[in-house]
């Protein structure tokens, strides 16, 4: 499947999951990209590229099951994927407000540090998207947790990744939006994954301090 079939699928994905109540197309074109990228000097991975032009996100937090490396493990884990399909400029606010941490946290603020993080959405930290590992196609997923002790995920250059939670961003939307780790979970732990499991596990876990949606 391609980049362009796989994130058509992925969207009808979540769709079918309960995630989404409807797909509205985005207002993100392909002269709107390129502008970004001039003004930025970004370079932006097709993956990428197509998401942006897709279709609206969820308007709340997605709950999916991702695989945590560091423990070999498949975990539960929840994200809210900023909505990058309005306008061009929400992309600016984006950047601007994620950057501004480095601010806030007294880091260095030599833009080479951070220029190659794509913001994609928060929780209890940032998720980007690490540019400077693009193949021009994807790359990686990778997350900065709030507070600004990253010093640990600078490389000798004194260029910032973020711990890699993803080994790419298509893999990243395989988990949260379709669901792909799901039937391993379900063997290894004997249960049933749905929607309504992920809402009980919410609420076992959050209360009421995300913005989960009912249904």
């Amino acid at each position: 499947m391609d980049y362009k079939d796989f994130m058509e699928y992925a969207f009808q994905k979540l769709h079918e999951r309960g995630w989404l109540m409807e797909l509205i197309p985005s207002s993100i074109t392909e002269t709107d990209i390129a502008e970004f990228e001039q003004e930025y000097l970004m370079e932006l991975p097709v993956v990428l590229k197509l998401y942006l032009m897709a279709y609206k996100p969820s308007p709340t937090d997605i709950v999916g099951m991702v695989y945590d490396d560091a423990n070999k493990e498949i975990k539960i884990d929840t994200i809210d994927f900023y909505d990058l399909t309005g306008n061009v400029s929400d992309w600016s606010e984006c950047l601007g407000c994620f950057r501004e941490e480095f601010e806030d946290c007294e880091t260095p603020l030599r833009e080479e540090i951070y220029k190659n993080l794509f913001p994609i959405g928060y929780m209890d930290g940032w998720y980007c998207l690490d540019l400077s590992q693009s193949d021009g196609k994807d790359c990686p997923v990778v997350f900065l947790e709030y507070g600004g002790f990253w010093d640990y995920y600078c490389d000798s250059d004194g260029i910032l990744h973020g711990k890699c939670v993803a080994s790419n961003f298509r893999t990243f939307l395989e988990w949260y939006f379709c669901g792909s780790l799901e039937p391993e979970y379900e063997k290894i732990n004997h249960v049933i994954v749905n929607y309504e499991f992920y809402s009980l596990w919410h609420d076992q876990h959050f209360i009421s301090e995300l913005n989960f949606p009912r249904r």
